[in-house]
Protein backbone atom coordinates (compact mmCIF):
# COMPACT_ATOMS: atom_id res chain seq x y z
CA UNK A 1 0.00 0.00 0.00
CA UNK A 2 2.99 2.15 0.66
CA UNK A 3 4.88 1.86 -2.08
CA UNK A 4 1.58 2.08 -4.51
CA UNK A 5 1.10 5.72 -2.46
CA UNK A 6 4.47 6.55 -2.87
CA UNK A 7 4.45 6.17 -6.64
CA UNK A 8 0.90 8.37 -6.85
CA UNK A 9 3.10 10.49 -5.10
CA UNK A 10 5.51 10.84 -7.33
CA UNK A 11 3.68 10.81 -10.21
CA UNK A 12 1.74 13.48 -9.32
CA UNK A 13 4.97 15.53 -8.64
CA UNK A 14 6.13 14.96 -11.77
CA UNK A 15 3.33 15.66 -13.73
CA UNK A 16 2.78 18.88 -11.40
CA UNK A 17 6.74 19.76 -12.70
CA UNK A 18 5.48 18.80 -16.27
CA UNK A 19 2.81 21.28 -16.16
CA UNK A 20 4.68 24.20 -14.72
CA UNK A 21 7.27 24.24 -17.40
CA UNK A 22 4.67 23.58 -20.07
CA UNK A 23 3.01 26.48 -18.33
CA UNK A 24 6.63 28.85 -18.48
CA UNK A 25 7.08 27.62 -21.76
CA UNK A 26 3.72 29.18 -23.03
CA UNK A 27 4.70 32.14 -21.22
CA UNK A 28 2.09 31.60 -18.06
CA UNK A 29 3.41 32.11 -14.74
CA UNK A 30 3.63 29.85 -11.88
CA UNK A 31 1.33 31.51 -9.99
CA UNK A 32 -1.43 31.05 -12.67
CA UNK A 33 -0.75 28.02 -12.20
CA UNK A 34 -0.56 27.42 -8.39
CA UNK A 35 -4.36 29.50 -7.87
CA UNK A 36 -5.34 27.06 -10.62
CA UNK A 37 -4.74 24.53 -8.35
CA UNK A 38 -5.60 25.94 -5.25
CA UNK A 39 -9.11 27.13 -6.28
CA UNK A 40 -9.38 23.36 -7.33
CA UNK A 41 -8.38 21.88 -3.80
CA UNK A 42 -10.73 24.40 -2.42
CA UNK A 43 -13.80 23.78 -4.44
CA UNK A 44 -16.75 22.61 -2.54
CA UNK A 45 -17.62 20.72 -5.71
CA UNK A 46 -13.93 18.58 -5.65
CA UNK A 47 -14.04 18.56 -2.00
CA UNK A 48 -17.57 16.32 -1.97
CA UNK A 49 -15.86 14.74 -4.94
CA UNK A 50 -12.99 13.56 -2.59
CA UNK A 51 -15.11 12.75 0.13
CA UNK A 52 -16.98 10.52 -1.99
CA UNK A 53 -14.40 9.06 -4.03
CA UNK A 54 -12.72 8.43 -0.36
CA UNK A 55 -16.08 6.62 0.88
CA UNK A 56 -16.50 4.03 -1.87
CA UNK A 57 -12.47 3.15 -1.83
CA UNK A 58 -12.85 2.54 2.08
CA UNK A 59 -16.18 0.17 1.23
CA UNK A 60 -14.20 -1.72 -1.90
CA UNK A 61 -11.48 -2.25 1.22
CA UNK A 62 -13.28 -3.69 3.33
CA UNK A 63 -15.12 -5.75 1.14
CA UNK A 64 -11.94 -7.33 -0.68
CA UNK A 65 -10.57 -8.10 3.01
CA UNK A 66 -14.21 -9.23 4.08
CA UNK A 67 -13.57 -11.43 0.75
CA UNK A 68 -10.32 -12.17 1.20
CA UNK A 69 -9.40 -12.95 4.66
CA UNK A 70 -12.88 -14.20 5.01
CA UNK A 71 -13.57 -12.01 8.45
Amino acid sequence: MRKNLLMLAVIAVAAYLVGVESAKARGKNYEDLRHQLERLWTSPEAKKARKRMAKNAQKTLDKARKNYLGS
